[in-house]
């Protein structure tokens, strides 16, 4: 019996569509290191890049800035990520009905416009912090800028990512594990410590590697919050080499990238090392619904922690930002309409908008659809299929986003067949999804390795084809981190301005390339107004989707039946025995 999707043209050309989007531009990255000549130009192949890089002082201490980011940040966000995962899944804690519409708000916060609220949270004398600290007559002088300023807003920004990753892993958790371990006489910490966590062990590594090396290659953050104070990063090295040195030194950058490059295969590699042998499955043939803990009286220390987030990361920087896009000049405390009027005049910004929605519908499927794809093949293949397949997806993240643009240009310019493409919305919509896809990889391979293999073997014995089995079984139980990822991925991609800005013309831009320049033209109103608009947009697709899930919720669980009539029509003895097993959502009786 063959197993799903092992044809020898399937594999072939999904390997072929893999080494086009994702390995290829890797490849023009270490290519770019070694020429002299700007992309698309003639030009040699020498070690002036190599030796511009690794001459330059600020190489060294950068490099250092960025792996302590890296480790703190990774470290914060996904305990944050775990600890919310764990009071909405498994608590009865008040408010923890709030915590996912919250993260919702916080992930659909562009790291770009994250960044511009809480550098105007922190202006001094003038942003609502230091306002209120005057108020209290204090001095009113706090700045959120500098190393601890990105550690601390890049936690909140990565919190968001890490809970929806861990939500779905947590709540499909067996509730016979935890059971098992307070009978032995386990307590409901040690429980957390050695049961939850341990068993959500893809979900949680993978979100401490996400932020990890998120950690190491952003930029938008440290570009306007650390860099006011003289905080760089290994990222602003790169961004200052492409795009500040007169004429930019692409090869030092490129050079510069490959360490990210590394990085990845290496922490890959420990992922696997860790984790191939061990057996994480939480959803098999049998099911239990998991029911919540009562914390008693540490049911307000959970709520405190809920409010506590929710002003750090909702409440104080959209205040802030829509505070900011009623002011004229920002500091003076007159407030009008006209930033919106101006915009709304604007002939860009429109299309804009408009391109936004089509590059995050559209490119937010793609990135789900392709990860998913790779690992249900990679599931039934051999372990170098696999494991080739998982690093594809991985390989986007070793390169910083504006070297990921810069690396698609080399790679259309450079490949006869692809140049046509240049400078058009299909090759937008590529650089987004291949910058977008680890995100989406990542959650699948978590929601993958909680389903049990030995549900899509009984439907096989059963007689279901590979297409009903995949599709029938596996893809229905995993619908809903496909459609939390399907929500991540697309939000990203609306605030990604580091590829669109190289591989967009101002037809197709989108809305992050406009704020972007706006808030680099000193506007920065402007660009709050823009991001009012944007985030606007996202809370009434929010609650069009909240409602549709509502109604297909209740389509599907129909009509109550009393319980007199469910007591009468129960037989209590079986006639007969069916044929084969049936299926049904949650695997095979």
């Amino acid at each position: 019996m063959r197993p799903f999707n092992r044809s020898r043209l399937g594999i072939a050309a999904l390997l072929a569509l893999v080494g086009i989007l994702y390995v290829l531009p890797i490849a023009m990255t270490v290519y770019g290191a070694f020429r002299t000549a700007p992309p698309g130009l003639p030009g040699a192949f020498s070690l002036t890049g190599l030796i511009d890089a690794f001459s330059d002082s600020r190489t060294y201490s950068t490099l250092g800035n960025s792996l302590w980011l890296a480790v703190m940040a990774g470290s914060s966000a996904t305990a944050l990520a775990v600890a919310f995962a764990w009071i909405v899944s498994r608590t009865d804690t008040a408010l923890r009905g709030f915590v996912t519409p919250l993260m919702a708000v916080v992930l659909a916060t562009p790291p770009l416009f994250f960044s511009l609220a809480w550098n105007l949270l922190g202006t001094p004398e003038f942003g609502l912090l230091n306002e209120a600290l005057g108020a209290a007559g204090l001095p009113d002088t706090l700045a959120v800028t500098g190393r601890w300023g990105v550690w601390f807003v890049l936690s909140l920004k990565l919190c968001s990512l890490g809970y929806f990753i861990l939500i779905g892993p947590f709540l499909a958790m067996d509730r016979r594990l935890e059971e098992a371990s307070l009978i032995a006489g386990a307590g409901r910490l040690k429980t957390f410590v050695r049961v939850n966590v341990p068993v959500t062990g893809p979900a949680v590594l993978s979100v401490f590697i996400i932020a990890f090396i998120i950690g190491l290659i952003v930029l938008d953050i440290p570009l306007i919050i650390g860099r006011p104070a003289g905080f760089q990063v290994f990222s602003t090295q790169i961004f200052d080499f492409a795009n500040n040195d007169i004429p930019p030194n692409y090869a030092a950058a490129s050079a510069l990238a490959m360490i990210f490059i590394a990085v990845v295969v290496a922490l890959v590699a420990i992922k696997w090392r860790l984790l191939d042998r061990r057996q994480f499955t939480t959803v098999s043939g049998k099911g239990a619904k998991p029911e919540p803990w009562d914390v008693g009286r540490w049911t307000w220390l959970c709520n405190t922690f809920i409010v506590v987030y929710a002003l750090l990361a909702v409440v104080l920087p959209v205040t802030q930002i829509v505070l900011g896009s009623l002011q004229p000049v920002f500091g003076v405390n007159r407030f009008s309409a006209d930033n919106y009027t101006a915009l709304l005049d604007d002939p860009q910004v429109m299309p804009a908008l408009i391109n936004t929605a089509q590059y995050a519908v559209i490119g937010g499927a793609l990135a789900v659809a392709l990860p998913l794809l790779m690992a249900m093949v990679g599931r039934h293949g051999s372990l170098r299929l696999r494991r080739g397949l998982e690093l594809a997806t991985w390989l986007p993240w070793a390169v910083q986003g504006i070297i990921l643009g810069l690396a698609l240009v080399w790679t259309f310019l450079s490949v006869p067949f692809l140049r046509s493409l240049f400078g058009t919305v299909t090759i937008v919509l590529i650089g987004l999804v291949v910058a977008s896809t680890p995100v989406a990889g990542r959650a699948m391979d978590a929601a993958l390795a909680q389903i049990g293999r030995e549900l899509e073997e009984s439907a096989r014995v059963s007689g279901a084809s590979s297409l009903r089995t995949g599709v029938g079984i596996v893809a229905r139980l995993i619908l809903p981190s496909c459609l939390a990822a399907w929500l991540i991925t697309a939000i990203q991609i609306v605030g990604n301005f580091e590829v669109p800005i190289l591989l967009s013309r101002p037809a197709n831009q989108p809305v992050a390339v406009l704020v972007y320049q706006l808030n680099a033209q000193g506007q920065v109103t402007q660009a709050a107004a823009l991001f009012v608009l944007v985030l606007g947009a996202v809370a009434c697709l929010a609650l069009v989707l909240g409602a549709g899930a509502r109604v297909v919720r209740l389509r599907a669980s129909g009509p109550k039946v009393p319980a007199a009539e469910a007591t009468v029509s129960v037989t209590p003895t079986v006639t007969s025995m069916p044929s084969r097993p049936a299926l049904t959502n949650s695997g095979v009786e």
